[in-house]
């Protein structure tokens, strides 16, 4: 588009498309108002809104019965999130884990988390975080310890809580909880002397 009145034209007409059926149109349709919204103006009401509209079909993308055609939504999520981060900021529990999902299923969600972590949901997250760090799985809960972690290096103000959550787990005694514990921590510490 050549100025942002085309780029609000064709954003328009492909609107729709974000309703449909199929997961690939819905997932290019979201490709294509991303990068005309960059023509837009980024902090105008209508970017707002645009942004407003795309985080329900994104949503409803992780409803399908196949695992497969979640974890390719989730990966086309967290790419979205990365690049426009506002779009799903204020979803996060829609990527909490089910217990019986699938590892690989899991794992694309914590990423997700993190990156939609906020100072308004770091306590809701770092609870799920805990009640992860509880599971059978070794991988998963060690992967969750780390989230932990990366939670209070992204959030300052939350790193105190984080450290908090981790000498919980410490309590646990459960021997790979406790490592994973430790080393997070001492990464917490290395960004955060004081």
């Amino acid at each position: 588009p050549s100025d942002a009145r085309d780029a609000t034209n064709i954003i328009e007409r492909v609107g729709p498309r974000l309703q449909h059926a199929n997961s690939a149109v819905v997932l290019s349709a979201v490709k294509v108002i991303l990068r005309y919204m960059a023509v837009v103006d980024s902090e105008s009401d209508q970017a707002f809104q645009l942004r407003k509209q795309l985080a329900p079909p994104l949503v409803s993308l992780l409803n399908s019965e196949l695992e497969e055609i979640t974890y390719v939504a989730l990966r086309n999520i967290n790419l979205i999130v990365q690049a426009e981060p506002r779009v799903l900021e204020s979803d996060v529990k829609v990527f909490f884990c089910k217990y019986n999902a699938p590892l690989y299923v899991k794992l694309e969600k914590l990423e997700i988390m993190i990156r939609l972590v906020s100072e308004k949901n770091v306590d809701q997250v770092l609870l799920e975080f805990k009640e992860y760090a509880q599971e059978v799985d070794v991988d998963f809960v060690r992967r969750s310890v780390r989230a932990i972690g990366r939670c209070a290096i992204k959030l300052e103000r939350a790193a105190q809580r984080c450290i908090n959550v981790l000498l919980e787990l410490i309590q646990t005694k459960i021997n790979y909880v406790v490592q994973e514990a430790i080393i997070v921590t001492k990464d917490i510490f290395r960004r955060y002397p004081q």
